[in-house]
C-alpha cells in the first residue's frame, strides 16, 4: 500500500489547495478531506496583463473550495476522485478547476476528467512566484484541461506522466508524455513533449520543454526552457513558432520569511519571419508566511515590454505591477 498511497499524493497534489485540508470523513478504508483557500490579491500601477491602473487598484482576490475522496478497493488498489472549484471577487459563479477521478495501485495512477497535461510537472519547476508560468505556451502542455485521460508513475526518483485530450470536434485532440528524475543530492531534471491538431484541415501544435531545478539547504534554484510550434500552418502575421525561457531563485531566510526572483521570456515568430515579445519581466518577492495557515506577499513585476497606448494616452500593455497578497488555506 506504500507505493500506492504515494502515487495518490502525486494525484491529490495537483490541485492547488491547501495541503492543510481536513478530513471530515474517515470509515473503513474511505476518507474525504475539504480544503481550499482564500486570498486577497490587490495590483496597484498596473494590472496583470500590463495595462495601466487608472484609479486606485485592481482587485483579483479568489476564494477556492477543494474536495478530495479515496476509497480502499484492496490491499493494493485505491480509487479516488478530486474536485476544486474557484470564485473571483465580484462574481455569483464558480469555475471548475479540476474534476477527476481514479485509481492508483502498485505507485501508478490512472485518471479521467478535467486535470493537468503531462507537461505541467516540468514547467512547475519555474512556475512558484505570482507572476510565473509561461512555459504553458500552448494548449495541450497546459494545466486544468477537460476530457483528459492521464498514466502517472512515481517509481523512486523518477515520475513518468502521459496525458491524452479527446475533444468533440474533429481533430482537436492532444497529447503529452513527461518524465522527472530526482537525485539524491538536490538536482532534478524534467523532460516533456506536447502535441495536438488545431481542428479539421489546419494545423498543429507542439512543443518541447526542457527543465533543471536544484535544492541546496534553504536555496532553491531553476530554469526551463522550451520551443515549438504555435501553428505550424499559420500565415501572414499569425503566429507561427515560440522560444520561451524562465528561471526562478527562491531563499528561505527564515522560517516565516522567504523571497524569490524572477526573470520570464517568451518570443513569438510570426509566419512572415518577423519577431516579437510576448512576455519579457521580472519579479521580485517576498513571502511572511504567520502560520501554516496564514501569508501575507508582497510583488513587484518589472514589465519589459515596449509600452503601447490608446487614443486616450492610457497604457494598454507593458506597464509594471505592484501586488499586495493575503491568503488563509485551510
Amino acid at each position: 500500500m506504500k507505493h500506492a498511497a504515494v502515487a495518490l499524493a502525486v494525484l491529490a497534489g495537483l490541485t492547488s489547495g491547501s495541503a492543510l485540508a481536513a478530513k471530515v470523513y474517515s470509515s473503513e478504508g474511505t476518507e474525504l478531506k475539504v480544503g481550499g483557500r482564500v486570498e486577497f490579491r490587490g495590483d496597484f500601477i498596473g494590472n496583470s496583463d500590463g495595462a495601466e491602473i487608472e484609479g486606485t487598484m485592481a482587485d483579483s482576490t479568489r476564494a477556492r473550495l477543494n474536495l478530495k475522496g479515496k476509497s480502499e478497493i484492496n490491499e493494493s488498489m485505491t480509487a479516488f476522485a478530486v474536485y476544486e472549484a474557484e470564485q473571483d471577487t465580484g462574481t455569483s459563479t464558480f469555475d471548475n478547476r479540476y474534476m477527476y477521478a481514479g485509481v492508483d495501485f502498485g505507485g501508478q495512477a490512472v485518471s479521467f476528467g478535467r486535470q493537468d497535461m503531462a507537461a505541467v510537472i516540468v514547467s512547475d519547476f519555474t512556475d512558484i512566484t505570482e507572476f510565473s508560468g509561461v512555459q504553458q505556451v500552448i494548449r495541450p502542455a497546459k494545466d486544468k484541461r477537460d476530457s483528459v485521460f492521464a498514466y502517472r508513475l512515481e517509481a523512486d526518483a523518477l515520475q513518468v506522466q502521459a496525458t491524452y485530450q479527446a475533444q468533440e470536434a474533429e481533430d482537436n485532440d492532444a497529447y503529452g508524455i513527461s518524465g522527472v528524475y530526482s537525485a539524491p543530492f538536490g538536482l532534478d531534471v524534467g523532460l516533456a513533449l506536447s502535441g495536438g491538431d488545431l481542428g479539421a484541415n489546419a494545423g498543429s501544435e507542439s512543443q518541447v520543454l526542457f527543465g533543471l531545478g536544484f535544492t541546496l539547504e534553504n536555496l532553491y534554484l531553476a530554469g526551463t526552457y522550451s520551443q515549438g510550434d504555435i501553428d505550424d500552418k499559420a500565415t501572414g502575421t499569425d503566429n507561427k513558432e515560440f522560444e520561451a525561457m524562465e528561471f526562478v531563485a527562491q531563499y528561505q531566510f527564515s522560517k516565516e520569511f522567504s523571497a524569490a526572483a524572477l526573470y520570464t521570456y517568451q518570443e513569438n515568430e510570426l509566419a512572415n519571419g518577423s519577431k516579437e515579445d510576448d512576455v519579457d519581466g521580472i519579479e521580485l518577492v517576498g513571502y511572511y508566511k504567520f502560520n501554516s495557515n496564514f501569508r501575507t506577499y508582497l510583488s513587484y513585476y518589472i514589465n519589459n515590454l515596449d509600452e503601447l497606448k490608446d487614443a486616450q494616452g492610457v497604457v494598454t500593455q507593458g506597464e509594471d505591477t505592484l501586488r499586495l497578497g493575503v491568503r488563509y488555506d485551510f
